[in-house]
C-alpha cells in the first residue's frame, strides 16, 4: 500500500529541568527524522526514565512504527491519544494518522478504516487541500475492503524451513541490450496458473498489469490505490484466492493492478517484458528470508536467526519501502533504499550534491536512463571507480558505481524520484550478489551480508 500522508513531528519539551536534556535529545531526533538514532537512543533505559511521559510515548510509538512493531505502536499511540491529547497539541493529527496506519499493518482493518475516514472528514471540514484529504480517503477505502475480506495475505502452510529456487531472469533488460542486469524470480502459482514472479523488496505491494490480473483470475475489489514511482500512477486492488510458492501457500493475497506504460516507445518495449511482482505483503509474513547466492535459493528458516548486530539497521518507511543503514568503505554512513527489483546500485542526487567535487574529479560522465511506474527519467550521471558498501558489518566492493546527478540531459530541470529523495541511493542486486548470503529479518528489522565473495572486484 503506497500512501501520501506526511507526518510532521513538532518537538515537545518537558517542563521539569531534570528531564530537559533528555527531552531535547529525543525531540531533536524525532524532529529531524533520524529514526535509526532514535531507535538506539530509546534502548537506553536511563535516558528513557528521564523523559517527559509524552516525549517518551512519542519516541516509543515512532520506533515501533518505523521498525515494524505495529501492535506495539497501536498500544503506545492509543495511550497517547486517550490520555495525553492536550499535551500532544499540534502532534495530535500525526499521532492519529500513525495509529490508523499501524491498525492497518496489524490487520485491524475496520478500526483503521473508521479512524482514517474520520480524519479525512475532519480535514475536509477544515478546508485542508484536496490531495491530502484524498490520501486519507483512499487508504480508508482500502481498509474497508480488506475488512470485508477478513484474513488478508493469510499463510496456510505450517511453520518450518522452506527452500525456494531463485531464477535469474533478464528478458526485460535484454531488450535494451543489457546482458548483465537481471531480476531474481521465484516460480509461483496464482489460482492454479504458474508464472515467474519478480522477488522485489523495493515494491511496497504485489503488482500486476490488467492483462495479468485477468489471466490469473484475480477478483477486483472496491479499493482504489495510488502508487509512486517516476510519477503518480492510479490503479485498483484485486485479490488472489490462493498463492502458492514451492510448498508455501497464502489466501486472499492483494495485488495492485496498474498500467505501467510510460508513453516512451523504447521504455514501453522493455516494460512489456515485465513480469508480475511479489513485494513486501508476502515477504513480511515470512518473518525472515535468506538470499543464498551460492546455491541460488531463497531460504525461509524455521526459526529466526539471532541478531548479531547492535540493534536495527533496516526500517519500514511511510511509503511501505525499506531503508538500510549502511556505510561506505571509509565508514561514512549511508541511508540506502533496498531494492532487489533493481540490478544496479546507484547513488542519489542528494549524495551527488554532497560529494560533487570528488565525483566530478574522478568520475566519467554518462547518461542514466530509468523507467517504471509513472514515467521515464533521463539524467546526467557519472561512473566512479570501485567503492565498498558495508551491510551489517561486511563489505562488498563494486568495480564501479553510478552517480545520478538528478539533472536532466538538457540542463534545464532536475529529475528526482520523490520516493528516494531522503536516501543516499539504492542498493541493488549487483551489491547483494557480492555476498554468499544475505539475511533479511523482518522481526528484528536487520539485514546482514554474509561472507563477501573472493575477488570482489
Amino acid at each position: 500500500m503506497n500512501r501520501f500522508i506526511t507526518f510532521t513531528i513538532s518537538v515537545i519539551m518537558a517542563v521539569a529541568a531534570v528531564a530537559q536534556s533528555a527531552d531535547e535529545r529525543i525531540g531533536s531526533l524525532m524532529g529531524d527524522g533520524r529514526w535509526f538514532e532514535l531507535e538506539r537512543a530509546m534502548r537506553d533505559t536511563a535516558l528513557c526514565n528521564d523523559l517527559n511521559p509524552v516525549v517518551r510515548g512519542m519516541g516509543q510509538s515512532l520506533v515501533a512504527h518505523y521498525f515494524n512493531r505495529p501492535e506495539q505502536a497501536c498500544s503506545t499511540l492509543s495511550d497517547l491519544l486517550n490520555n495525553h491529547q492536550q499535551e500532544l497539541g499540534d502532534n495530535t493529527l500525526s499521532m492519529a494518522s500513525l495509529l490508523g496506519i499501524n491498525l492497518y499493518r496489524a490487520g485491524h482493518y475496520a478500526e483503521a478504516a473508521n479512524l482514517l475516514q474520520s480524519l479525512a472528514d475532519q480535514l475536509a471540514a477544515q478546508g485542508v487541500d484536496s490531495t491530502t484529504v484524498a490520501g486519507y480517503t483512499i487508504i480508508a477505502g482500502q481498509c474497508r475492503s480488506f475488512a470485508d475480506i477478513g484474513d488478508v495475505c493469510h499463510p496456510l502452510h505450517p511453520s518450518g524451513e522452506y527452500h525456494l529456487p531463485l531464477v535469474a531472469d533478464n528478458r526485460m533488460h535484454a531488450v535494451s541490450g543489457d546482458t548483465v542486469a537481471h531480476f531474481i524470480c521465484v516460480e509461483a502459482e496464482i489460482n492454479g496458473t504458474s508464472d515467474l514472479f519478480i522477488f522485489d523488496t523495493g515494491a511496497g505491494g504485489n503488482m500486476v498489469s490488467g492483462e495479468m490480473a485477468k489471466r490469473y483470475g484475480l477478483r477486483p475489489i472496491d479499493a482504489k490505490a495510488v502508487a509512486q514511482g517516476f510519477g503518480i500512477v492510479h490503479g485498483y486492488y484485486a485479490i488472489a484466492d490462493t498463492l502458492r510458492i514451492c510448498g508455501m501457500a497464502w489466501t486472499n493475497v492483494p495485488f495492485l493492478v496498474i498500467d505501467d506504460s510510460t508513453g516512451h516507445p523504447e521504455a514501453d518495449k522493455a516494460l512489456s517484458k515485465m513480469r508480475p511482482v511479489l513485494g513486501l505483503p508476502v515477504m513480511l509474513t515470512m518473518g525472515e528470508m535468506q538470499l543464498d547466492f551460492e546455491r541460488n535459493e531463497l531460504i525461509i528458516p524455521a526459526s529466526p536467526t539471532p541478531n548479531r548486530l547492535d540493534g536495527c539497521n533496516m526500517m519500514r518507511t511511510d511509503t511501505e519501502n525499506l531503508t538500510i543503514a549502511a556505510a561506505d568503505e571509509d565508514g561514512e554512513p549511508l541511508l540506502m533504499h533496498f531494492d532487489t527489483g533493481g540490478y544496479y546500485t546507484i547513488m542519489s542526487p542528494q549524495w551527488y550534491r554532497s560529494h560533487k567535487a570528488k565525483v566530478e574529479t574522478c568520475g566519467t560522465p554518462d547518461t542514466l536512463r530509468m523507467a517504471g511506474a509513472g514515467g521515464v527519467s533521463i539524467t546526467r550521471s557519472y561512473r566512479i571507480p570501485g567503492k565498498g558498501i558495508n551491510i551489517g558489518g561486511q563489505t562488498a566492493r563494486l568495480d564501479s558505481l553510478t552517480i545520478n546527478t538528478g539533472i536532466s540531459i538538457d540542463n534545464k530541470s532536475t529529475n528526482e524520484t520523490p520516493l528516494l529523495s531522503a536516501t543516499d541511493g539504492t542498493i541493488g542486486l549487483d551489491c547483494l550478489e557480492r555476498f554468499s548470503k544475505v539475511i533479511i529479518n523482518f522481526r528484528e528489522m536487520y539485514i546482514e551480508g554474509i561472507n563477501p565473495k573472493e575477488n570482489n572486484l
